[in-house]
């Protein structure tokens, strides 16, 4: 199942290997995505990966809620910023892990 890199979470394992512009590979088929990964993903400018489908992605509705509850905490930073953004994609997976 292609899913793009913006709704995945940590824990979803890749159905096949993730390859740079360039045809570096960045991670390999089986890999279990962490957020680094996902931060190396948005880094090098990949849309979308292939996982398995036996991963269970977060709904959109909890993937809203986290999204905003995390805003909250980071009204006034510069969105724009990728540092800023890195860490905002990665307290929403952090919220979505903690979330019942």
């Amino acid at each position: 199942m292609r899913v793009p890199v913006g709704e995945l979470s940590p824990g979803a394992i890749l159905a096949e290997a993730v390859r740079g512009p360039g045809g570096r590979q960045l991670a390999a088929a089986g890999t279990v995505l962490g957020a680094q990964h996902l931060q190396v993903m948005r880094i090098w400018g990949i849309d979308s990966v292939e996982i398995e489908q036996t991963t269970s992605l977060p709904d959109r509705e909890a993937m809203l809620a986290a999204q905003r509850t995390v805003a909250a905490r980071f009204r006034g930073q510069p969105t724009d910023h990728p540092a800023i953004r890195s860490l905002f994609a990665a307290a929403v997976a952090r919220q979505l892990r903690a979330a019942p």
